[in-house]
């Protein structure tokens, strides 16, 4: 253990942020195979109306994955700063907390998608086969939810300095995903059924691992069967710490809902779907930064909990450098190559294949601005502005979206709708920089973040 507290303490920042980044990025992105996978599948075998149904489905698993990312995220940044502190106790307890709420909304996942599903695919605008196939996708991937939320322990992992085992546990599910995508969707043809058995399959594998992380006693963090119940003392705080990063979640999925509804009117089936490759294209994109603010965090929220100031400032900068340079290279890749992306995804379909081209070159330029703005929300989170992280959480998806959706739909139709992501993606980000901006200069003792450091 005092190896790791004094990697964390003392080790050269960049190669202390690219060793706990890199699995974390490397797992995520092998994550994101789930989606683009099924999407590939669906798009060559089954056609524009699964892909749609696939995009109709995302804004509930989005939500879902929220409640795995509230739980999972609170609860690894206090872990973290309690090992910092040296105490171990309350971070098993902790960890026990978040058990046993996982557990409740598992639960209620499995019940909403006995009960509820059908009427809040009417209300998102499905109808008729869209809204069968969107069913089918969704009902038996949310009968796996008490598994699928088992990626909460992913964050607690790495919150406790191990961000390898996680990433080979998701690297193991990706490829096992992939198999069963080929053998249920193509040989055996059982359509968006089989995409849905797939997904359900693998991330129930990957849970499983997970959790026997902590079964088989390798932890540095134990779970203790008495410490399994919900404690005020520990809950509250696991919320109030993993609600930014829930509330960016679950604003995204509102914002995928509201894009679904608007598509549906000025695109049809075709809109929608050309929405599922921009999905595919941003969740590669959104995981990356993901991950670079996952590995980031722990490293700030044990030098914050130490007070080591200087420290959390040059992981801040490094990986806004880091996620930075990946987005701009993201971005001339999809600007240069929108046919060929376009292409995984569609088979002889010329129609669908120009509305992607024109949708994958708009949302393109929002790259940098949103992966820019998930790192200064999970900054925040880190040092334990809940108040900032917040605000910055639902700058994007709510607060500027949802009216530029609606100003750019009505002036310009389908093209609008695309143009309205870059629109809030920029405001949002520059609204983020002037948010760290003058946190510093009157926390950290005046001038501007970016002046104060060396990078060297």
């Amino acid at each position: 253990m005092k190896s790791l507290q004094d990697r964390l303490s003392k080790a050269a920042v960049p190669r202390l942020l690219l060793s706990f980044a890199g699995p974390a990025v490397i797992g995520l992105l092998c994550q994101a195979l789930y989606n683009i996978v099924d999407r590939i599948f669906v798009g060559q075998f089954v056609g524009p109306e699964g892909l749609a149904a696939l995009t109709m489905a995302f804004p509930v698993m989005l939500l879902m994955f929220g409640f795995s990312l509230l739980f999972g995220s609170g609860s690894a940044t206090l872990i973290s700063k309690y090992m910092g502190e040296s105490n171990f106790e309350k971070a098993e307890k902790t960890l026990g907390s978040m058990f046993a709420s996982l557990i409740i909304f598992a639960v209620f996942f499995v019940i909403a998608g006995l009960l509820f599903l059908e009427p809040l695919l009417i209300l998102l605008g499905a109808k008729g086969s869209l809204l069968e196939q969107s069913i089918a996708y969704l009902r038996i991937i949310m009968m796996a939810s008490p598994f699928i939320m088992g990626f909460a322990l992913d964050y607690t992992i790495r919150g406790e300095g191990n961000p390898k085992f996680p990433a080979m546990v998701i690297i193991i599910s990706s490829v096992i995903n992939i198999i069963l995508d080929f053998i249920m969707i193509k040989v055996l043809g059982m359509g968006i059924s089989g995409a849905a058995l797939a997904t359900a399959i693998s991330e129930s594998i990957a849970g499983f691992l997970l959790i026997s992380y902590y079964l088989s006693g390798k932890s540095v963090i134990k779970l203790h069967l008495k410490n399994i119940r919900l404690q005020k003392s520990f809950l509250l705080p696991i919320l109030s710490l993993g609600f930014a990063p829930f509330i960016m979640d679950a604003a995204s999925s509102i914002q995928n809902m509201v894009a679904n509804k608007m598509l549906i009117t000025y695109g049809g089936e075709y809109g929608v779907a050309a929405m599922g490759i921009v999905f595919a294209v941003n969740m590669i994109c959104l995981l990356v930064a993901l991950g670079i603010g996952d590995g980031m965090q722990p490293i700030i929220s044990f030098n914050h909990g130490a007070k080591a100031t200087h420290r959390v400032n040059k992981t801040l900068i490094y990986a806004i450098f880091f996620v930075e340079i990946i987005a701009v290279l993201v971005l001339i890749l999809v600007e240069v190559f929108p046919n060929i992306i376009s292409g995984f995804f569609v088979n002889n379909n010329p129609d669908l294949s120009a509305v992607a081209v024109i949708a994958l070159r708009i949302f393109a330029i929002s790259i940098p601005f949103f992966s820019f703005q998930i790192i200064g929300v999970r900054y925040f989170q880190a040092i334990h502005q809940r108040r900032l992280a917040t605000i910055s959480a639902i700058l994007r998806q709510l607060v500027i979206f949802i009216p530029a959706i609606y100003l750019m739909g009505k002036l310009f139709g389908l093209n609008g709708i695309w143009i309205s992501f870059p629109i809030s993606d920029f405001f949002a980000a520059m609204i983020t920089v002037f948010m760290i901006k003058r946190f510093h200069d009157k926390r950290i003792g005046g001038g501007a973040l970016i002046r104060k450091l060396k990078l060297n």
